[in-house]
């Protein structure tokens, strides 16, 4: 087992351990796990345009909240061949009267990767409820780091609606991607240049079960763009359908 591999296990086993630690330690406990036909972020695959699968627990506490997310990559070029990523995240929601901001911290290990691929996240954001609508906007920055070939920066618009009388969601969603270098590395967030993705889809809920279908898209131009980067990973950045099926406890 490589020592990225023991990082990630230790981390599950805290988390896990964290869980399941007795009442009045932790104020709300979230957790589930999830199939996909393919683990699309931000507009682009990781996982190779397959079938993956992921495992998630969030818990809040002293005003803070720790999450910790497992995802297959399926041998991933976009990132050095990489079969899984562990997403942790500590953040903060602040009351600001009607709107609600958000901060918090990202960091991003990957396991059997061909080079170190391991990055981190800065996001700050802020979101309002009107009715059953929700709007939001959020900015994520990844401060220069050789695994992502200087820094990073992802803006993100969302809306989304529950309808009335009935389990089920909408939501829509734009983003925009840019950053300071165009380098092999930076192509893994990148891999064109600065670029747009958005994002449709509808949910339906029936607790613990949930379904989903998502319409997901780049402006990247994959038909007539070369990139000589191991990492672009083109044929994984253009439109596509993606359905998913999520167990929560």
């Amino acid at each position: 087992m490589s020592s990225v591999d023991r990082r990630i296990v230790l981390i599950l086993i805290g988390v896990i351990a964290f869980v399941d630690a007795p009442q009045g330690k932790a104020q709300s406990v979230d957790a589930g796990v999830e199939a996909t036909t393919d683990e699309v972020r931000r507009g682009l695959s990781w996982s190779e345009g397959k079938v993956s699968a992921s495992a998630d627990a969030r818990a809040g506490f002293a005003g803070l909240d720790a999450g910790l997310r497992l995802a297959l990559l399926r041998g991933s070029d976009r990132h050095a061949n990489a079969d899984l990523v562990a997403d942790l995240t500590l953040g903060k929601d602040w009351n600001a009267g009607l709107v609600t901001v958000r901060t918090e911290v990202v960091g991003h290990i990957f396991a059997n990767a061909d080079s170190a691929m391991n990055y981190g996240e800065l996001g700050l954001g802020a979101r309002y409820a009107i009715g059953p609508l929700q709007l939001g906007a959020m900015a994520w920055y990844a401060p220069k780091q050789d695994a992502i070939g200087g820094d990073n920066l992802h803006l993100r618009a969302t809306a989304e609606a529950g309808l009335p009388g009935l389990p089920v969601a909408v939501f829509a969603a734009v983003g925009h991607t840019t950053g300071d270098s165009r380098d092999s590395f930076s192509a893994r967030l990148r891999p064109a240049g600065d670029y747009t993705d958005w994002k449709i889809g509808a949910e339906f809920t029936r607790y613990p079960l949930t379904l989903g279908v998502d319409y997901v898209g780049t402006d990247i131009d994959t038909a007539n763009m070369i990139s000589i980067s191991p990492f672009a990973d083109l044929q994984h950045a253009s439109d596509r359908v993606v359905a998913r099926v999520r167990l929560s406890f």
